[in-house]
C-alpha cells in the first residue's frame, strides 16, 4: 500500500514537473528553450514573435514578469532546460509506443483530440488536459473517419474542383482587365510622349533656324561694310592714279589701304555664331521633361480618394458639403476657433499620404489665383510662414495673374508653360521623394516636379483668392 502510494506521489510530482516545463505563450512543452536577462524561459520561436511585434514601439517587456526594457533583450539558449525537455519528450513518446503509459503506467485508452495525444485515466485527470475534448479510441477514430469522409465527399462531387475553378476564372477576368487598363495607359503616354518629341523637334529646328538667320544676318552686314570699304579704297587708288601733281602723290597716305583682311576667318565665325550650348539644353531638358512625365505615369497604382478638413479651412473659404470643392468666399465663415484652423485662405485634406506612387486631380476655375500641392499636418497655422510654399512643411503649384509657378520654403520658380487647361493632376512617389504636376490635355504636360526627402505624412492643401478648386473622384 505504502509503495502504491509513494507512486501516486511520484506520478502527481512528475504531472507537476511537466506543467512547469510548459512555455507560458503558447502553454505546450518548451521547444528550444531560451532565457531572458530576467531569467524567465521560453520556446525561441514563441519570444522572437514577441519581440518583433515590439520592435514597433521600441518598448520591450518580458511576458511574465512585465519588467520593461528600453532596448530589445538578448535570449541565450538554456542547455539544462533543453535537455530536460527533450529526455521527459522522449520518455513520453517511448510510453506511447509501448501502449502504457511512462507517467502513470496505465494503459492508453484515451484520445485527447486538442493535443492529437494518447493518455491514460489518470492523464485524463490531469491540469494538462483540463477542458480538452477526450474520447474513447472508438469515437475518436469514428470522427476522424467523419472527417475523412468528407473530404472524399468533396473531391468525389468535384464542389471542391469547380469552387477553385470559379476562383481561377475570377482571377483570369481580373487580370485581363488590369491588362486592358495597362495597354489603354501605355497607349496614351506611348501616344502623348510622340507628341512631346514633336512638339520638341519644333522648338529645336525652330531655335536653330533662328540663330541661323541671325548669324546669316549678321555675316550680311560686315559683307556689305567690306564691299563699301573695298569701293572706296578703289576710287581712292584710281584718284591718285590719275594724279598730275607729283608732290602731292608722293605725300599721299597708303596706311591701310591692303585689300587683304588679315586674321579673318569665316569659318570660325560662322561656328561662333551659332549658340550650340543652348541648343544642347534645350534638347536635354525637353527629353528630361519628357520621360519624366510619362515614367511618372506609368507606375502609379492608386488614385488618391481626398475629401477636405472643413476643421482646418481658414474664415475666407468656402467647403462644399461633400467636402470636394474649396471656394473663395469673399466673407467671413463663421467657422468655430480651434487650434487646426488657418489664418489664410487654405485647407487640408483628410486623410495623410505616407508611402507608395498616388495621384489626385482637381478641375479649377477658369478666373482667379489659386495654389495647390502637399503639405506636413505639423505646418504653422498662423503667420506668414503657414502660408503654403512658404515654408518648409509644404510644396505647392501656384497660379498667379495667369501665369504658373512653383514655391517651397519661400523660393518661388517662374514656370515658362501658359496656364490652358482647367484640369490638373498631382502625383506623389512617396519613397522616391517626389511630387509632380501636370496639365490634362492634349497633349498632357509637365509643369514641375519637385525633389525632397519626406519626413512626415503628407496632406494635400489648396489655397483659394477670387477662385475654386474642386477635387475629382
Amino acid at each position: 500500500m505504502t509503495f502504491i502510494i509513494a507512486s501516486a506521489l511520484v506520478a502527481m510530482a512528475f504531472v507537476d514537473l511537466v506543467d512547469d516545463l510548459k512555455c507560458s505563450i503558447c502553454l505546450s512543452m518548451y521547444t528550444d528553450p531560451v532565457t531572458l536577462t530576467c531569467g524567465h524561459n521560453f520556446c525561441q520561436i514563441c519570444i522572437l514573435n514577441l519581440l518583433y511585434s515590439q520592435d514597433t514601439t521600441g518598448i520591450y517587456s518580458c511576458p511574465k514578469c512585465r519588467n520593461q526594457l528600453n532596448s530589445r533583450p538578448a535570449v541565450q539558449k538554456n542547455t539544462d532546460l533543453s535537455n530536460i525537455v527533450e529526455r521527459i519528450r522522449s520518455e513520453q513518446q517511448q510510453g506511447e509506443r509501448l501502449g502504457t503509459c511512462s507517467l502513470h503506467k496505465r494503459p492508453l485508452e484515451y484520445y485527447c483530440w486538442e493535443d492529437s495525444a494518447r493518455i491514460c485515466t489518470v492523464c485524463r485527470q490531469s491540469v494538462q488536459h483540463q477542458g480538452h475534448e477526450i474520447l474513447s479510441f472508438d469515437e475518436a477514430c469514428e470522427k476522424k473517419k467523419e472527417a475523412l469522409r468528407n473530404i472524399l465527399g468533396h473531391l468525389v462531387s468535384g464542389d471542391e474542383e469547380e469552387s477553385e475553378a470559379r476562383c481561377l476564372q475570377e482571377v483570369v477576368r481580373k487580370m485581363k482587365e488590369i491588362a486592358s487598363t495597362i495597354k489603354e495607359s501605355c497607349t496614351v503616354l506611348i501616344q502623348e510622349f510622340r507628341d512631346e518629341l514633336t512638339v520638341l523637334e519644333k522648338t529645336i529646328l525652330s531655335e536653330i533656324s533662328k540663330q541661323e538667320k541671325q548669324v546669316s544676318s549678321s555675316l550680311s552686314q560686315k559683307l556689305n561694310v567690306k564691299k563699301d570699304d573695298r569701293y572706296s579704297k578703289v576710287l581712292y587708288l584710281e584718284e591718285l592714279c590719275n594724279m598730275t601733281d607729283h608732290l602731292t602723290l608722293l605725300q599721299a597716305d597708303f596706311n591701310g589701304l591692303s585689300l587683304t583682311d588679315e586674321g579673318y576667318n569665316g569659318g570660325d565665325e560662322a561656328s561662333a555664331g551659332l549658340d550650340e550650348d543652348l541648343i544642347s539644353v534645350t534638347l536635354h531638358t525637353g527629353i528630361a521633361n519628357i520621360v519624366n512625365g510619362v515614367t511618372g505615369g506609368i507606375y502609379v497604382h492608386e488614385s488618391l480618394a481626398i475629401t477636405l478638413n472643413n476643421y482646418t479651412a481658414g474664415r475666407g473659404v468656402h467647403v462644399s458639403d461633400d467636402l470636394k470643392t474649396a471656394s473663395w468666399s469673399g466673407c467671413n465663415q463663421n467657422y468655430s476657433q480651434n487650434p487646426e484652423r488657418f489664418e489664410y485662405n487654405q485647407v487640408l485634406s483628410v486623410r495623410s499620404f505616407y508611402k507608395g506612387r498616388q495621384f489626385w486631380e482637381v478641375e479649377t476655375s477658369e478666373t482667379g489665383n489659386w495654389m495647390m500641392g502637399m503639405a506636413y499636418a505639423s505646418i504653422d497655422r498662423l503667420g506668414h510662414e503657414s502660408l503654403v510654399g512658404d515654408n518648409k512643411k509644404s510644396w505647392c503649384l501656384r497660379r498667379y495673374d495667369n501665369e504658373y509657378s512653383a514655391s517651397h520654403d519661400k523660393t518661388v520658380s517662374e514656370l515658362s508653360h501658359q496656364p490652358s487647361q482647367n484640369t490638373l493632376r498631382i502625383y506623389l512617389d512617396y519613397e522616391a521623394g517626389q511630387l509632380s504636376f501636370y496639365e490634362i490635355g492634349s497633349p498632357t504636360r509637365h509643369l514641375h516636379t519637385f525633389s525632397a526627402n519626406f519626413m512626415e505624412p503628407l496632406h494635400a492643401i489648396i489655397w483659394v483668392w477670387s477662385s475654386w478648386v474642386k477635387i475629382k473622384s
